[in-house]
C-alpha cells in the first residue's frame, strides 16, 4: 500500500462527508437529513452514492473500498426497509439523548449530533484491540489499517464480502472458513485464467475476452486484484489476436516458399504457429498439401526405419527415393539410397544375367512371347546397349510370333510376316508348317468366296467391344464373277460396300430410298418423299470420299417364271482412284482440283458410253449428315408426315428450309397383339446442308457427273447389308426370332462411322478417328513422309521394325476402340431390346492389317 492509499480518509475522498466524528451514521452516509422518510429521495441519493463510490473502483486500497461499499450498501437497506428505519431512529434518538456533552459549567451542549455506526466490525469488542499480525501493534477496533505499519486490519469474506478482522477463522456474515473459502476462490479464478490461456492457445481470443470480461467485474474486495489482473489479460489478448492476424497474411507466403523448397515439415510447424480459427483460404490449402506431404515423409521415415532394423533392404530403395524426392535435404537417407543403390545395382545385375539365359532359352525353344515378357522385367537400370539391341530383336519376334497366331484372316502382309518370322528363325519348324499353310489356302483361294477361304485363327469369344469382331465377308447375293479379274475390286474390296448400296438403290431393290436430291425450284425445303421413286436395270454407285473415288455398276434381271420371277443382281463392272492426297490435307481449292483429276480418269474409264442407261447415285458423306432417330406414339397416318415434320424441326437445330431432307418410316411391333390400334413408329430421319449439296452437285455435273439420287453413306451401307447379307435365310430367321442387330464399322480415312443396322432399325454414329490417323501419328513419331508413312501402314511387312511401328500405332488403336465401345453403349442405353450381335469392319481403314485383331484383344500381345 502506497502513502497516499495510508492517509486518505474515504468518506471525505468518495463521500465528499466534511464531518470528522466516526463512526458516520446511515444519513450521514448516504448524505441526507436526519430521519428523512421520502423513501423515492432515499433511492436516489443511494444511487447517486454509489455512483460516486464506483468511480473510486481500484483506485485507492481495496480493503478500505471494500469498507465504505459495504457501509453504503447497509445504509441503503436501512433506510429504504421501514420497520428496520423505524428501528434504527429509535436507537439514532436514544443514542443522541445519551450522548449530550455538559460543557464546564454543568451546560448541556445542544447542537451536538447522533452518531451511530452503520455496521461495526465483527467478533470484537469495541474496548478490545486488534493485533497486527505484521508489525504486532495493537490498533483501536476502529482503525480500519495499523496505525505502524499500514497494512490492512480486516479482511472481506470470499463469499459473502462481509468484513473480518485479520484474526478471524470464520465469517461473521456467513459462517464459512475464511481462509479456505478464500483458497476456494482463488483457485476457482485461476481455473477461469486457465480456460482463457487455453482459448488463447486455440485462436479463440473472442471467447477468451468474453471469459475474462466476467472477471473484471467484482462483487466484493477478495475479487480486486483478480479484476485488475483480468483486465490487464484482455488488452494483451486483443493485441496479440491482432498481430497474428497481420502475422497469418505473410505466413502464407513463406510457406509456399519453404514448400516450393521441398521443406513440407518446415512449412507445416510455421503455418501452425497460427492458430487454426485464424487461418485464411490460402494458408488452409498450403497446409493441406504440406501436411499430406509430411503425414507421407513420416510414413516412410517409420517404415524405413523399421526395414533397416528388420535387414529387410532388398525392396526399400523405391520408398528411399520416393522420400529423397519429398525431403531431398535428409542427409541420412541420402546415404541410405547410396549404400542401397549399390547393392541394387549387384542384385539388378545378377537379375538381368539370370532373366536374359532364361529368355535366350525361351528363344531357342520358340517362345518368343514368353521370352518378350521376361525381358521386360529386367529392370532399366542395368539395360545395356547390347541389351537393348536383343531387346528389339525379341520383340520383333514376338510381335510377329503372336500376329500369325492370332491373325483370323490370311492377307498378304500377314504371309509376309510369317515369311519375315522364318527367315529370322529358319529352325523354327512351326512358323514354317504355318507360311505353308496360309500360303496354300491363299493360293487356292475363290474370287468369289475369298474372305470365307482365308479364315485363319478362330476369334475370341468375348472382344473389348462386347461382341465378336470380324472384317466382313464380302458378298453373298450379288453376283461377282464378271469381277474376279477386275485388280480394283479384288485389292480394295472392302471399300466398295457404300457404291454397292448405292447403285442397289438406283436398281430399286433397296429397304430405304428416300432422295437426297435437291427438288426442283418452288419445292425447297419439302420433305424428299414424296418424289417418284426413281429405279432402273442399270446404276452406277458413287463413294466420293476424303481417300479417293469409288463406283461399282451394278445390273438386275429377272430369273425364272414371271409369277415367281427372282431378281437377280450383278456386279458389271467397278472402279478404284485414290486422291493424289487426301481432302482433308488440302485446301479448298486444291480439293476441286483433286477431285476433278479423280473424276476424269473415272470418266476416262467409262470410255464413251459415259453413263449410258443407267441411274446414277452419289454418296454424302457422315461427317455432312445430321440423323436423328425418332420413336413416335401411335398416330393417324394422314398426320404422320406432319408430326415427323414438327419433331424435326424440334430436333435440328438449323431451318428445315436450308436442309435437303429425307425419312424412312418401320412399323413398331404392337404391344398387345389381340388389340387392334394405331401402331407406334420408328423414323430415321436424315439432313444434309442444302446450299453445299447443290454447290457440290452443279461442280460434278461440270465434271461430267449428273445424279439422280443423292443418298447418305450409313444408308447404303444399311440398304447393302439388308439386301445381301441379312436376305440370307437363316440368317434373317436368326436376326427376326432374337432382334438382334448387326454393328457396322465404316473405317474411313479422316473419319469412321458406325452403322447398327437390323431388319428394321437403324442407328449410326460418326467417330472421329480414321485411316488418316494411323498415318498422321507415323508421321510425327517416325519421322517418315506422308506417302511413305501411308506405304508401310497399308504394307507392315516392308517395315523394318514392324513391332516399333505398331507401337506408335496403339495409341490410335486405343483411341478408337475407345470411341466405338462409347457409341455402342449409347446406342445398347436407348435400345436395349435390340443387342448388337456381331460388328464387321467395312472400308479402306477396316482393311488395315491386325486391325481386326487389336479390337478383339485390346492389346499387342495377350
Amino acid at each position: 500500500m502506497n502513502t497516499t492509499q495510508k492517509t486518505v480518509d474515504p468518506y471525505k475522498v468518495i463521500l465528499r462527508i466534511d464531518d470528522e466524528n466516526r463512526p458516520l451514521n446511515a444519513y450521514q452516509i448516504l448524505r441526507l437529513d436526519f430521519y428523512e422518510d421520502d423513501a423515492t429521495y432515499i433511492q436516489i441519493c443511494g444511487e447517486r452514492t454509489r455512483k460516486n463510490l464506483q468511480q473510486f473502483f481500484g483506485k485507492i486500497d481495496p480493503p478500505l473500498w471494500r469498507q465504505v461499499y459495504n457501509e453504503v450498501e447497509d445504509a441503503i437497506e436501512i433506510l429504504l426497509n421501514p420497520q428496520k428505519k423505524e428501528a434504527y431512529d429509535n436507537e439514532l434518538k436514544r443514542s443522541a439523548s445519551g450522548a449530550i456533552s455538559v460543557n464546564g459549567n454543568g451546560h448541556s451542549n445542544g447542537h451536538s449530533k447522533p452518531h451511530m455506526p452503520v455496521a461495526s466490525p465483527s467478533a470484537e469488542a469495541i474496548s478490545d484491540k486488534i493485533h497486527c499480525p505484521t508489525c504486532s501493534t495493537l490498533n483501536p477496533p476502529s482503525r480500519k489499517f495499523c496505525g505502524d505499519c499500514g497494512n490492512a486490519l480486516y479482511v472481506a469474506c470470499a463469499k459473502c464480502g462481509c468484513m473480518n478482522t485479520v484474526h478471524e477463522k470464520f465469517c461473521g456474515g456467513c459462517g464459512v472458513n475464511l481462509a479456505e473459502t478464500a483458497q476456494q476462490q482463488q483457485s476457482h479464478l485461476e481455473r477461469k485464467f486457465e480456460e482463457a490461456e487455453q482459448l488463447v492457445v486455440e485462436g479463440q481470443h473472442d471467447a477468451a475476452c468474453a471469459l475474462l470480461r466476467e472477471m473484471t467485474r467484482p462483487t466484493h474486495e477478495g475479487e480486486m486484484k483478480f479484476a485488475q489482473r483480468a483486465a490487464l489479460r484482455i488488452e494483451q489478448v486483443i493485441q496479440e489476436k491482432e498481430a497474428l492476424l497481420a502475422r497469418a497474411l505473410t505466413v502464407a507466403e513463406e510457406a509456399n516458399e519453404l514448400f516450393a523448397n521441398k521443406q513440407a515439415e518446415k512449412a507445416v510447424a510455421l503455418i501452425r504457429q497460427i492458430p487454426q480459427i485464424l487461418w485464411h483460404d490460402d494458408l488452409t490449402k498450403i497446409h493441406d498439401k504440406a501436411n499430406n506431404v509430411r503425414r507421407e515423409i513420416k510414413r516412410l521415415s517409420k517404415e524405413i526405419k523399421l526395414a533397416v532394423a528388420e535387414k529387410r533392404t532388398s525392396r526399400l530403395l523405391p520408398k528411399v527415393e520416393r522420400l529423397l524426392e519429398l525431403k531431398p535435404h535428409d542427409v541420412s537417407a541420402q546415404r541410405l539410397a547410396e549404400r542401397l543403390k549399390k547393392h541394387q545395382q549387384q542384385a539388378d545385375v545378377a537379375k538381368r544375367d539370370k532373366l536374359l539365359s532364361k529368355a535366350k532359352e525361351y528363344v531357342s525353344e520358340y517362345r518368343y512371347e514368353r521370352a518378350y515378357e521376361v525381358l521386360t522385367e529386367i529392370p532399366e537400370g542395368v539395360r545395356s546397349e547390347n541389351f537393348h539391341k536383343y531387346f528389339d530383336q525379341v520383340a520383333e519376334l514376338a510381335w510377329i510370333a503372336n500376329d500369325v497366331k492370332k491373325s483370323t484372316r490370311i492377307d498378304r502382309p500377314l504371309i509376309g510376316l510369317a515369311s519375315r518370322l522364318v527367315k529370322l528363325m529358319p529352325r523354327d519348324r512351326n512358323a514354317m508348317e504355318m507360311l505353308h499353310k496360309m500360303s496354300q489356302k491363299f493360293e487356292n483361294r475363290s474370287l468369289r468366296k475369298m474372305e470365307r477361304d482365308l479364315n485363319w485363327a478362330d476369334p475370341p469369344k468375348r472382344t473389348t467391344l462386347g461382341s465378336p469382331v470380324s472384317l466382313h465377308a464380302g458378298l453373298r447375293q450379288i453376283k461377282s464373277e464378271k469381277l474376279d479379274d477386275n485388280a480394283h475390286f479384288q485389292e480394295n474390296r472392302a471399300s466398295f460396300y457404300v457404291a454397292i448400296g448405292l447403285a442397289l438403290q438406283g436398281l430399286g431393290v433397296t429397304q430405304i430410298d428416300f432422295n437426297l436430291a435437291p427438288a426442283k425450284a418452288g419445292m425447297l425445303g419439302k420433305l424428299a418423299v414424296g418424289s417418284k421413286k426413281i429405279a432402273g436395270d442399270r446404276a452406277w454407285g458413287i463413294d466420293l470420299s476424303n481417300s479417293g473415288l469409288k463406283a461399282v455398276l451394278l445390273s438386275k434381271k429377272k430369273m425364272g417364271e414371271k409369277d415367281n420371277a427372282k431378281v437377280v443382281v450383278v456386279a458389271e463392272d467397278c472402279f478404284h482412284c485414290d486422291h493424289k492426297r487426301p481432302l482433308s490435307r488440302a485446301d479448298d481449292a486444291d480439293r476441286r482440283g483433286l477431285v476433278q483429276e479423280s473424276v476424269e480418269k473415272f470418266i476416262a474409264h467409262l470410255g464413251e458410253a459415259g453413263f449410258k442407261d443407267a441411274i446414277v447415285a452419289l454418296g454424302q458423306p457422315a461427317s455432312e449428315l445430321i440423323g436423328r432417330f425418332l420413336k413416335l406414339p401411335p398416330v393417324d397416318m394422314k398426320k404422320l408426315e406432319k408430326t415427323i415434320h414438327y419433331e424435326a424441326r424440334n430436333q435440328i437445330p438449323f431451318p428445315l428450309e436450308e436442309l435437303s431432307t429425307g425419312y424412312h418410316v418401320w412399323d413398331a411391333p404392337p404391344k398387345d397383339e389381340d388389340v387392334m390400334e394405331e401402331p407406334g413408329r420408328e423414323v430415321a430421319f436424315i439432313a444434309t446442308r442444302l446450299l453445299q449439296l447443290q454447290e457440290r452437285l452443279a461442280f460434278l455435273k461440270r465434271l461430267g457427273i449428273t445424279p439422280h439420287i443423292v443418298q447418305a453413306d450409313p444408308i447404303a451401307l444399311h440398304n447393302y447389308f439388308h439386301f445381301d447379307d441379312f436376305s440370307d435365310a437363316e440368317k434373317e430367321m436368326n436376326m427376326r426370332e432374337t432382334d438382334q442387330t448387326v454393328g457396322i464399322l465404316d473405317v474411313g480415312s479422316d473419319a469412321s462411322t458406325l452403322v447398327v443396322s437390323g431388319l428394321n432399325s437403324l442407328w449410326f454414329r460418326s467417330l472421329e478417328v480414321g485411316g488418316d490417323s494411323f498415318t498422321r501419328i507415323l508421321v510425327r513419331q517416325m519421322s517418315l513422309t506422308f506417302s511413305k508413312a501411308e506405304e508401310m501402314k497399308r504394307q507392315p511387312d516392308t517395315a523394318p521394325e514392324v513391332s516399333k511401328m505398331y507401337e506408335v500405332m496403339d495409341a490410335v488403336f486405343k483411341n478408337l476402340t475407345k470411341e466405338a465401345s462409347i457409341s455402342i453403349s449409347n446406342y445398347t442405353n436407348a435400345n436395349s431390346d435390340r443387342p448388337i450381335s456381331e460388328v464387321v469392319l467395312v472400308g479402306g481403314g477396316g482393311q488395315l492389317h491386325s486391325l481386326v485383331r487389336l479390337l478383339q484383344y485390346g492389346r499387342q500381345f495377350d
